[in-house]
C-alpha cells in the first residue's frame, strides 16, 4: 500500500532541505564531541552521505514501495571506509556518525515525507533507518577487510625482522666462528701459538652467539603474563639496558587492570620502541612512561641519541610494526625525531567503549 501518493518535484527543493541536513549534522557532530567535527574532509564525506541518503529515502517513497524500492536500488555507497583510518581516525567515530546521521535526518525526513498518519511516519522511519544502515554496514565490511590485510602485513613484518635479526645477529657471528676456525687449522702447524689464540677467540665468539640466540629466543617467547605489563617491561630493561644507559620507567594508573591483550599490545609496542633505541641511537638517557585511564592506556619512549629524519633514515619494520599494532587496537601513534636530538615515541589506545 503506496504511504506517499506525492512526487519528488512536489517535496521542497532539495538543495534547501539539503543545504538544512548539511548545517544540522556540523552542529550535531560538534555537540557530540565527534573527531570527525575537526576534520573538514570529514564532515564533506558526511554531508554528501547524508545527501545521498535523503535523496534514495525519497526516491524510495515516491516508488509507493519504500522498503521493496531501497533493497533494488543497488549498493550503498559505504559509510566510513579505509580512508578514516589511514588517516588516524577511531572506527567508532564513523559508528557513533552513523547514529547521529539517523538521528540529525529522522526529523527532517518525517517532516519532509510523511502523511499525518502514524503507520507512514513509521515505514519512512524504517525506510531511513535502512538507509542509513546500508550504508554503515557496507563501510565495516570494507573496513574490516582493511584490519584484515593490516593483520596480515603486520605478521609479514614481523617475520621479517625475525629473519633479519637472525641473519645480523647470529650468521655473522656464526661465519666469524667459521673463520676463526679455518685460521686455527691454516697455522696449527707453522704457528702452534697463534693457532690456539684463533681458536680461543672463536670460542669466545661461539660463547656470544649462544647468547644472542638465547637473547633472542626470550624476546620471542617472553609476554606479558601474570605479572603485569610493568612487571614485564623492568624485566626486560633489567636484560637489556646498558650499565652506561640512564634508565627510568615512570607509571601511573592500575596497569593490572588493563585488559590481557592490550596489556601484551602495548608490551610489544614499547619494547619495540626501546629495542630500537638501546641498538641504533646510542642514548645516555632512555625514559618510558605508561599511564592507564578508564578511558585509554598512554605510553611513550624517549631518547637522547643521535636522532633521524623521520620517514628517511630508517630501514627495516620495527617502526611500520609499531603503527600497525596501534592502528589495529584503533589507537593513535606519532614519532618525532631529528638528528641530534633524540626520538620520542607515543601511542594511545582507547579502552572499553571507547575502544569499539
Amino acid at each position: 500500500m503506496p504511504i506517499c501518493t506525492a512526487q519528488p518535484d512536489s517535496y521542497r527543493d532539495l538543495s534547501t532541505v539539503h543545504e538544512e541536513i548539511v548545517t544540522s549534522i556540523r552542529q550535531a557532530l560538534r555537540r557530540d564531541g565527534n573527531e570527525l567535527a575537526t576534520r573538514p574532509e570529514c564532515v564533506d564525506e558526511l554531508a554528501v552521505q547524508a545527501c545521498a541518503v535523503f535523496d534514495d529515502v525519497t526516491a524510495a517513497v515516491a516508488a509507493g514501495d519504500p522498503l521493496g524500492a531501497l533493497s533494488a536500488g543497488g549498493a550503498a555507497a559505504p559509510f566510513g571506509g579505509t580512508e578514516r583510518t589511514q588517516r588516524g581516525i577511531d572506527w567508532a567515530q564513523s559508528l557513533r556518525a552513523g547514529t547521529t546521521l539517523f538521528e540529525v535526518m529522522l526529523p527532517i525526513v518525517l517532516r519532509e515525507l510523511a502523511p499525518p498518519n502514524h503507520a507512514a511516519a513509521t515505514r519512512i522511519s524504517v525506510v531511513l533507518h535502512q538507509a542509513v544502515l546500508a550504508r554503515v554496514v557496507r563501510g565495516s565490511l570494507v573496513h574490516m577487510t582493511f584490519l584484515a590485510d593490516r593483520i596480515r602485513t603486520s605478521r609479514q613484518d614481523e617475520r621479517r625482522h625475525i629473519a633479519r635479526e637472525l641473519h645480523d645477529r647470529v650468521l655473522h657471528g656464526i661465519g666469524l666462528v667459521l673463520q676463526g676456525l679455518d685460521m686455527h687449522r691454516y697455522h696449527a702447524e707453522a704457528s702452534p701459538a697463534l693457532a690456539r689464540a684463533k681458536l680461543d677467540k672463536s670460542v669466545d665468539l661461539l660463547r656470544q652467539v649462544v647468547r644472542t640466540l638465547q637473547q633472542f629466543s626470550s624476546e620471542l617467547r617472553r609476554s606479558v603474563g601474570e605479572g603485569g605489563l610493568e612487571r614485564a617491561l623492568r624485566s626486560y630493561l633489567e636484560a637489556h639496558a646498558e650499565p652506561l644507559v640512564h634508565v627510568t620507567l615512570r607509571t601511573k594508573g592500575d596497569l593490572a587492570a588493563l585488559p590481557a591483550d592490550i596489556s601484551e599490545e602495548v608490551y610489544l609496542i614499547m619494547r619495540e620502541a626501546t629495542r630500537n633505541a638501546l641498538r641504533h641511537a646510542s642514548p645516555s638517557r632512555l625514559d618510558i612512561t605508561v599511564e592507564a585511564t578508564d578511558r585509554s592506556v598512554y605510553a611513550a619512549v624517549t631518547d637522547d641519541g643521535c636522532g633521524f629524519v623521520p620517514g628517511v633514515s630508517q630501514t627495516g619494520g620495527g617502526l611500520s610494526s609499531m603503527r600497525e599494532r596501534v592502528l589495529l587496537l584503533h589507537g593513535q601513534f606519532s614519532l618525532s625525531s631529528a638528528p641530534g636530538s633524540g626520538t620520542r615515541v607515543e601511542s594511545r589506545v582507547p579502552l572499553g567503549e571507547w575502544g569499539l
